[in-house]
């Protein structure tokens, strides 16, 4: 019904639509399915895109339509507990509104991944044992999409930081295709995209590529601890590895200081020096 991979960055997502039409992956998109039959035997699938209709057909059909809260049979409204079809509300600590029950992960709706009901079961323990005023906070919360090349995500994308930043932000751009790795592995399909704050804050992290998942961990610090894009550029990255593309992408924010004309006029003052 909507875009592949919507909720990413587009310009990291083109690279894995590209690998998915290599491959003979036909996507439709913006389409709203008008009829399921059996055709002979097989199926077929009825379309509508935007008043158009079209039949595709095949030997099985997978249903990926997401995925609902099991509260049936609970009684949580004798509880006092509020809950919608998306999940049961809950507050910044995770309470309820029976504030003596918590509620942690997909049923609390937001983020439906397993690392956030862990992540939600340190909060609830620190809140319900240790008596701990814990709230979530949801500034650098990591997802991956295990595509080939993964697709790997944290804090705003560019859009995002354009609505609320405007023009001040800086978007930064590694390929893969320039990390020695990759090269060597045949796998240079990939880019690393940073956008970053005035004054060199990290707002976001977006990359597609092989092991995109785990190139992330470092940007998800870095924003959790609201590091300056000085921090990942000044690390020493062991060569040759895929890592390497965090720090070399992080050294192109001081590129344009580094090779400007004021830093060239000094340079050649500082050397007529004695």
């Amino acid at each position: 019904m909507f875009k592949i991979l919507g909720k990413d960055d587009p310009e990291v997502t083109e690279i894995v639509r590209e690998r998915l039409a290599e491959e003979g992956i036909e996507m439709l998109e913006g389409v709203k399915i008008e009829e399921v039959a059996q055709a002979g035997n097989g199926i077929s699938v009825r379309l509508d895109a935007d008043g158009e209709m079209n039949t595709v057909t095949g030997s099985h059909l997978l249903v990926a339509a997401g995925r609902r809260p099991n509260v049936d049979g609970l009684d949580l409204d004798k509880a006092g507990i509020e809950f919608s079809p998306k999940g049961i509300k809950v507050d910044d600590r995770l309470r309820t509104t029976n504030k003596r029950v918590f509620a942690i992960g997909d049923v609390a709706g937001g983020y439906q991944f397993t690392h956030m009901a862990g992540y939600h079961a340190g909060i609830v323990i620190r809140n319900a044992l240790f008596r701990l005023p814990a709230k979530v906070n949801y500034d650098a919360v990591p997802w991956v999409t295990y595509t080939d090349p993964e697709i790997a995500h944290v804090g705003m994308t560019e859009a995002d930081a354009r609505t609320r930043y405007g023009d001040t932000i800086k978007v930064l751009r590694w390929s893969f295709d320039e990390n020695d790795r990759a090269q060597a592995e045949r796998e240079t399909d990939g880019l690393i995209k940073v956008v970053v704050a005035k004054g060199g804050r990290i707002l976001g992290v977006s990359i597609a590529g092989p092991h995109a998942g785990e190139l992330l961990m470092p940007w998800v610090l870095a924003i959790t601890q609201k590091l300056k894009i000085g921090a990942m550029a000044s690390f020493i990255a062991p060569y040759p590895t895929l890592g390497e593309v965090s720090k070399l992408v992080a050294g192109s924010y001081f590129t344009p200081a580094l090779f400007g004309a004021r830093t060239r006029k000094l340079v050649g003052l500082l050397q007529r020096l004695p």
